[in-house]
């Protein structure tokens, strides 16, 4: 007589979220920050950013707000920070990426963005960010602060995964 296998059913809980993200690019102990060209934020500088899209994972997100905004392509080196909340009663994310410039020949996007600069931690002292945390972030990125590490699964679970984790010891 052999047991029963127990039966256990993936049962997904789904959850609306306001999912953003940042491209954190360091280049030569200089972070690139953007100048909000338009909206709440006019004025303002920050990393590149913006929000996932539903058929997107997080990462991709980021790559292609860089791309959109700065028109460069990049490698994921890991996450440098999240910043979790709620609005609107459901949870906001940021997911802040730090990310290897595969090139550093910025051209911007004017209808979004109204300026780039390259900036050291001295300078970035003196930048009008659109928030703190855009500040604690872009200090994380330039401290080379230690990151979550990007580990590829999806050849083990036959379907893209990505385990986020901060050492790779294992």
């Amino acid at each position: 007589m052999t047991p029963e296998q127990p039966t256990t059913t993936f049962r997904a809980h789904p959850v609306s979220c306001d999912l953003g993200v940042a491209a954190c690019v360091v280049n030569d102990d200089k972070i690139l920050l953007v100048k909000e060209a338009a909206g709440k934020h006019a004025g303002l500088w920050g990393a590149p950013k913006g929000y996932a899209n539903s058929d997107e994972y997080p990462m991709q997100s980021a790559l292609r707000e860089l791309k959109e905004e700065c028109g460069i392509d990049g490698d994921i080196k890991g996450i440098i920070a999240v910043r979790e909340t709620i609005r609107s009663g459901m949870p906001a994310l940021f997911i802040a990426y730090s990310i290897h410039p595969k090139t550093t020949d910025i051209t911007i996007d004017n209808e979004e963005i109204s300026d780039f600069g390259w900036f050291g931690m001295t300078e970035i002292e003196s930048v009008n960010f659109i928030s703190k945390t855009m500040k604690s972030i872009a200090k994380c990125a330039l401290m080379n602060a230690p990151h979550m590490l990007c580990l590829d699964g999806s050849e083990e679970a036959k379907s893209p995964y990505y385990l986020h984790v901060q050492h790779n010891d294992f």
